[in-house]
């Protein structure tokens, strides 16, 4: 079974907060089918920078950070989002009930186009997935 590693996931493994230790418990357990797309690689980074201009991180935190996602990545199988996760993500933000952004909706479209179980700590994409019948490990 492939488990579709959403980036607030991925973030908690790598980057200390309140749900690290329940996910690095979660990501020592996975033994083969994680699957990182290239949005919660942008996600990631993204999060990262902000962290540097708010002083959050330093350059060096950063880089270990960015250092230990890398890792993280080349353990699991990568993900380039297409054409149909695109098309999804638009009627999955266009169902007012999923009450979705745009990058919780692209990775729920990535999952269920790639039949994969989610691990997410975000409430709302998990609420979502689960009403399309996605399995979901939601963490938090």
């Amino acid at each position: 079974m492939k488990l579709y590693l959403d980036t607030s996931f991925i973030l908690a493994v790598v980057i200390d907060d309140a749900h690290s230790e329940n996910a690095r418990r979660r990501w020592g357990s996975i033994s083969t089918g994680a699957v990182v797309s290239n949005l919660a690689s942008i996600e990631f980074s993204a999060v990262v920078s902000r962290g540097v201009r708010t002083k959050a991180l330093t350059n060096d935190g950063a880089r270990t950070a960015l250092d230990d996602f890398d890792l993280i990545c080349a353990s699991c199988g990568s993900y380039a989002l297409s054409g149909a996760d695109f098309e999804l993500a638009l009627r999955l933000v266009r169902d007012f009930s999923t009450k979705l952004a745009t990058p919780d909706a692209l990775h729920l479209a990535s999952a269920i186009n790639l039949e994969a179980s989610l691990l997410t700590f975000d409430a709302r994409l998990k609420e979502a997935a689960e009403m399309r019948g996605v399995r979901v490990e939601g963490l938090g």
